[in-house]
């Protein structure tokens, strides 16, 4: 499982810079990264669907792909208001085991009067 955290601890969205995908198209498109209980999903702001309405559907999707393989591989993520985030891999919490241990083997055996070993 993956997670949005800054230094203050975890969060539910982030950003990135399109220009790292598509240095020339992309500038100053910002791609937004959401923690969905885990998952990261990935999608252009709203502000930009219009800009990006030019390119065919194939297109942009192909772009958030590489944005996730970027996210992945450690890219430059910010907050809304600029602070910098990172994703990592959450480590699920161990639940506890069933099986109880058994305590140790004495060093005498223990025999019932009248038997010996």
């Amino acid at each position: 499982m993956k997670r949005l955290v800054t230094a203050r601890g975890p969060i539910p969205a982030a950003q990135m810079d399109g220009y790292l995908i598509e240095e020339g198209l992309l500038d100053g498109i910002m791609i937004q990264v959401s923690d969905r209980g885990g998952n990261l999903e990935m999608a252009f702001a709203d502000r930009d669907l219009r800009y990006l309405s030019q390119f065919s559907a194939t297109q942009q999707a192909q772009w958030l792909q590489d944005a996730m393989l970027h996210c992945e591989a450690g890219c430059a993520l910010e907050t809304a208001d600029g602070k910098p985030a990172w994703i990592i891999d959450e480590v699920p919490q161990r639940l506890p085991s069933p099986i109880k241990a058994m305590r140790p083997a004495r060093a005498t055996p223990e025999l019932p009067p009248g038997w010996s070993s």
